[in-house]
C-alpha cells in the first residue's frame, strides 16, 4: 500500500500542510458532494432546483391516478426538451455555450442601417394619370 506523504505549500497569506498522495490532492480528482458556487460560475447560470421532492419509493408507488395525454411515454428525463429552459439560461451568459443560441438573433447595432440615400422614386406623368379617376382623354368608339 502506498504511504501518505506530507506536502508543504505556501501562499502569500498562509502556509499549508497537505496530507495524502498528490493524485488525491489534485483538483481534478476531488468531486464535492454539493456545489455552492455563485450563479455566475455555474454552467447553466441558474440556481439549483430540487428535481424530486419525494423519495424514490413515493415516486414509484404513489403516482397520480388517471391518464395524462400530454405526458410523453418515454423513460428519459427530458424527452423532447420538456421542462428545459435552454433559451433563458443562454440569455444570461455573456458568451453562449450553444452556438444555436447565437444563430438567428438580431445584432444590437445595424451594420447597414436602412436609409433612403439610393431609392428610386417613380414619377408619373400627369397628362394621363388623374387622382380622381376622371380620364380627360376622349375614348375612341
Amino acid at each position: 500500500m502506498a504511504e501518505t506523504s506530507l506536502i508543504v505549500t505556501g501562499t502569500s497569506s498562509n502556509d499549508y500542510e497537505l496530507k495524502g498522495r498528490p493524485c488525491e490532492l489534485s483538483a481534478f480528482s476531488y468531486v464535492p458532494k454539493e456545489r455552492t458556487e455563485p450563479i455566475e460560475r455555474t454552467y447553466f447560470n441558474t440556481e439549483k432546483k430540487e428535481r424530486y421532492t419525494n423519495s424514490t419509493y413515493d415516486r414509484l408507488f404513489h403516482q397520480k391516478e388517471g391518464y395524462n395525454n400530454k405526458l410523453y411515454r418515454c423513460d428519459r428525463d427530458h424527452a423532447k426538451s420538456r421542462g428545459l429552459t435552454v433559451r433563458e439560461e443562454e440569455k444570461t451568459k455573456d458568451v453562449p455555450v450553444l452556438m444555436s443560441s447565437a444563430y438567428g438573433q438580431r445584432l444590437a447595432f445595424d451594420l447597414d442601417p436602412p436609409t433612403r440615400e439610393h431609392v428610386r422614386i417613380g414619377h408619373v406623368q400627369s397628362e394621363f394619370f388623374r387622382r380622381n379617376d376622371i380620364n380627360i382623354r376622349k375614348n375612341k368608339p
